[in-house]
């Protein structure tokens, strides 16, 4: 009965929904049996999509390392992961101030899988040059990177939280413009906490959506890709994600202003309970998308 009625909310939705890095049980998946169980959690549900975390590829150093000891393990998470029909994405948030190596690794990983993108966060030069300087290194150093794959995944730029790093709105949307075979993420959490509780009304979301239409264009919105979570912030910015009853931002808000725009794509849910949360506002899910 749950399986069914989470399925018909993603239907009427026109998203896949779904979680990061693990479930209630397995909060974080570190391995390949994690990883088949956490899917077969996930299947039970209905949740349609799933982000896999960097840890679960700890000890991977070169693309040797991943042929040598991981790729069977991974054309089975792939092949059990298109068995229940989930969606699986490889996000990696923190790359050093030379992300050469791990992007061609990790992107490597999510073409083996594959993965519908790459996540990573564009702030690496953020700590170590001025913003505006930051911005056009990131743009050359994506765009380099993503000329010398031998596999054309498509990378997701994720907005970040923190005020000052490479990372807004505006940053990711003028870094897809200016590379190739990227996308935005919007993680409606990090904007929240970046601009200090700015997403307040239907019309907040409204203006952000209509920013993304106007300046990636109206295709983007067949293929959306969004993380949404409550989040707590202080003078920098994001600090942390929280139970979404002690947040400032609203998921309806949100869902009704990404159903009046006509966007399609994934929604991954990031809170504390998890897919416990999802199946506690089940009902208020079903209301949002009727």
């Amino acid at each position: 009965m749950v399986r069914k009625k989470i399925l018909k909310i993603q239907e009427r939705l026109g998203m896949r929904l779904g979680l990061a890095y693990g479930t209630k049980k397995t909060p974080v998946v570190r391995n390949s049996k994690d990883m088949l169980d956490t899917l077969q959690e996930l299947y039970n549900i209905g949740l349609k999509a799933f982000v896999l975390p960097s840890q679960m590829f700890a000890g991977i150093q070169t693309a040797s390392d991943l042929y040598k000891s991981k790729y069977g393990e991974l054309l089975k998470i792939k092949d059990e992961a298109k068995r229940y029909n989930i969606e699986l994405t490889v996000r990696f948030p923190n790359l050093p101030q030379e992300p050469d190596e791990t992007m061609r690794i990790y992107s490597t990983i999510a073409s083996i899988m594959d993965c519908r993108n790459f996540i990573i966060q564009p702030n690496f030069y953020s700590k170590i040059m001025p913003h505006d300087q930051a911005l056009k290194l990131a743009v050359f150093k994506i765009n380099e990177v993503i000329s010398n794959m031998s596999h054309k995944i498509k990378v997701g730029i994720e907005t970040t939280g923190t005020i000052g790093d490479v990372g807004s709105l505006e940053d990711v949307i003028d870094i897809v413009r200016r590379t190739h075979n990227t996308e935005p993420v919007i993680n409606w959490g990090h904007i929240q906490g970046r601009e200090k509780g700015t997403l307040q009304s239907r019309r907040d979301f409204n203006l952000m959506l209509n920013q993304l239409r106007e300046t990636v264009g109206r295709g983007y919105f067949q293929s959306v890709y969004f993380l949404f979570s409550a989040v707590r912030y202080g003078k920098n910015g994001y600090i942390e994600s929280i139970p979404y009853a002690k947040g400032d931002i609203n998921l309806e808000h949100m869902i009704r202003e990404s159903m009046s725009a006509g966007a399609k794509g994934t929604l991954i849910i990031e809170d504390p309970d998890r897919e416990a949360f999802i199946l506690r506002i089940m009902d208020q899910l079903a209301d949002m998308v009727r």
